[in-house]
């Protein structure tokens, strides 16, 4: 969704009539349309300048909407035009809005909703460690068992010594007779059921250790590619707008934007790719004006060598097993 159609829905719900007959609110909806078209063929406000001869002060009061601070209504349809031509819009069309001959309606496209995890994070946790208390108490049970056989053998024994030693006046004491083959045996079980669970600990405690790592691969002017490596999923990417607007577009294994949005400095968004995507481009307006968070790890876009403007972002995931 552009920007402009994004203010021009809003306008239409609060019903903004300002002037006359509501032009206040198309001249931002026209300002902002032919700013972010701008921006995408990576125009500074300068050249824009010296290409159309028109000053940048009248520049700047067109992109903010402010078309009162031309010298009047001949001037602002010339100036749309030739504003219009430079960056690729249709000025006549611009034009026709400006004098309320045409609109910016059109149906506003759904944005798919995120996909999300069945059963929440907390159940989860309790149920491993649930399953963990049991494992951690296996040992200990087993060892309580075979004290617990031992203890039944030696008093059967002795019992059956008692019952069969002759009443005499100084009676010997009972021999205690104690099966070690089944002492050994039981003794073993214990100690493969120890290894087992230590081998278990260890799996655990390895698979907790597993980090996403984000490596940037290439970086160019227009274009950074990067590596995102035992990512786990849902991946959730966080856009935090600074300094000025920048318009940003989110696409996933060759599919059409599924996000688009214009940020202003204040502003944070977050978006949760669909499951298993596996190649990711992030398209932004103007990349000086935004922060990008992967799964909360800073993906770090910005290069020394070259100036922050438009620029395509190309992520390769791979995720935990």
């Amino acid at each position: 969704m552009s920007s402009s159609t994004f203010i021009y829905g809003i306008l239409k719900h609060i019903d903004l009539q300002t002037g006359e007959d509501g032009r206040v609110g198309n001249e931002i909806i026209i300002g902002d349309r032919l700013r972010q078209a701008r921006l995408n063929k990576n125009i500074s406000i300068d050249e824009l300048q010296r290409i159309t001869k028109i000053q940048k002060r009248y520049l700047e009061a067109i992109e903010t909407g402010e078309f009162d601070r031309l010298p009047g209504d001949y001037y602002v349809r010339s100036f749309l035009r030739e504003y219009a031509a430079v960056v690729g819009e249709n000025g006549d069309f611009l034009v026709a809005v400006f004098d309320d001959e045409a609109t910016f309606d059109e149906d506003l496209p759904q944005r798919p909703r995120p996909e999300t995890v069945k059963g929440s994070r907390k159940a989860m946790h309790v149920e491993e460690a649930r399953k963990k208390t049991v494992m951690d108490y296996l040992p200990m049970i087993l060892l309580g068992l075979i004290a617990l056989t031992i203890i039944s053998i030696v008093g059967y024994m002795t019992w059956q010594d008692r019952k069969a030693a002759p009443m005499i006046e100084n009676p010997k004491p009972a021999s205690v007779v104690i099966n070690k083959s089944s002492t050994s045996s039981l003794e073993e079980v214990a100690t493969e059921t120890r290894s087992s669970t230590q081998e278990t600990r260890t799996t655990e405690s390895e698979e907790k250790e597993k980090k996403m790592t984000i490596e940037r691969i290439t970086s160019t002017q227009r274009k950074a590619e990067f590596v995102v490596t035992e990512a786990k999923s849902p991946v959730v990417i966080t856009m935090k707008g600074k300094n000025d607007r920048c318009w940003i577009g989110i696409t996933a294994d060759g599919s059409g934007y599924l996000f688009q949005q214009t940020l202003s400095a204040t502003d944070e968004e977050t978006f949760t790719l669909p499951a298993g995507a596996e190649k990711v481009e992030i398209s932004l307006g103007m990349s000086a004006n935004i922060d990008i968070e992967v799964n909360g790890e800073t993906l770090a876009f910005a290069d020394p060598q070259f100036e922050l403007l438009q620029k395509n972002l190309q992520l390769t995931i791979s995720y935990q097993e």
